[in-house]
């Protein structure tokens, strides 16, 4: 976990594709567990052990949606009341639990939890404060960077890219990842599509980081941060 943005992990749960991942800053120190579990059974069993929760108990813990990218609705034509119908546009929500909308610039970011994961979450004891993780990066870049950035957030099996041109949000996508050729193909499509002059590229790996694909980044881009 990058020390950078880890402030947004202080005590969490973060839902991926593949499982979950909780995280619990303490005197400084990340402590993070990793569980390989798509139907994330054991997060009613783990959870409560890992924060020391019980029965009754309000603690806020952020839940940090990353089992999808957002839809992104422009400002001017957004309407709360179609949110749904904006969201089965791009997934199939037909087994939606609740959505979520965060601000992003001059957008919605539209998120949703499954009524399976709505169901587990609520045997939690805890006050979960739900966020979008593609909205916790993008305000990484748009805190950190005031020109053409590109940040490429590296997982197990996948890539999501964050794009930011003019200091606003660009584009967010999400790309199964292959090679390390794939992951440079996509950085450079990202480049090339929005026009960007000399943008930083950011790496964030979720997991173990790769040198090769910093190496192969920095053959093609002027500007890598491996955050």
């Amino acid at each position: 976990m990058s020390p950078i943005i880890k402030d947004y992990y202080t005590k969490s749960i973060r839902l991926t594709p593949n499982g979950f991942s909780l995280f619990s800053l303490e005197d400084g120190r990340l402590r993070r567990e990793d569980y390989n579990n798509e139907e994330n059974v054991l997060l009613t069993q783990k959870a409560p052990v890992f924060f020391n929760l019980s029965e009754g108990d309000e603690t806020p813990i952020d839940v940090v949606v990353g089992t999808h990218v957002p839809m992104l609705i422009p400002d001017i034509i957004y309407d709360e009341a179609k949110m749904k119908d904006y969201l089965a546009m791009q997934f199939d929500i037909s087994q939606l639990g609740e959505a979520f909308a965060d601000q992003l610039g001059l957008y919605r970011s539209l998120y949703f939890l499954t009524q399976n994961e709505c169901d587990t979450l609520k045997s939690i004891p805890f006050k979960p404060v739900f966020k979008s993780e593609a909205t916790i990066l993008y305000d990484f870049l748009l805190h950190k960077s005031n020109n053409d950035a590109v940040l490429l957030s590296v997982n197990d099996g996948y890539v999501d890219y964050f794009v930011m041109h003019a200091n606003a949000p660009a584009m967010v996508n999400r790309f199964t990842k292959t090679e390390n050729v794939d992951i440079l193909y996509y950085s450079l499509n990202c480049v090339q599509q929005f026009g960007l002059t000399e943008p930083t590229m950011y790496v964030h790996y979720f997991n173990a980081p790769n040198r090769k694909l910093n190496d192969l980044l920095r053959r093609y881009h002027t500007n890598v941060v491996v955050l």
